[in-house]
């Protein structure tokens, strides 16, 4: 672009980190059951932002998923340094290793 004289370059952004380092970074936790969505992208500044859905297990704990999350998050931005704006969103699946009782033996209390 050229302005009275003056040249004006684009800022060039360096290129985007590989997806399979950040899938790898995501995946490597014995909470994270799967990675359901990645988007690489960067903003028109060079930002870059990484946004993400992770399946869990249902029934961790709060402060587990909590936890969870901030090392999924951590470890990816290991993967691509600091700068970046990561977003980590869970999604929760039935864990398949709890049983729920059959529903003919629930017994409701109740009285007249």
């Amino acid at each position: 672009m050229r302005l009275k004289g003056v040249s004006v370059a684009k800022k060039k952004s360096p290129s985007l980190p590989e997806r399979s380092l950040i899938l790898d970074a995501l995946i490597d936790s014995p909470d994270v059951e799967s990675v359901l969505r990645l988007c690489v992208t960067s903003e028109p500044d060079g930002q870059w932002v990484i946004a993400t859905t992770v399946q869990l297990i249902d029934s961790m704990p709060v402060y587990a998923l909590s936890s969870a999350l901030g090392d999924a998050k951590r470890r990816v931005r290991g993967v691509v340094g600091e700068t970046a704006d990561i977003y980590v969103e869970p999604e929760l699946v039935r864990d398949p290793a709890r049983e729920d009782p059959a529903t003919d033996v629930i017994v409701i209390k109740a009285s007249d």
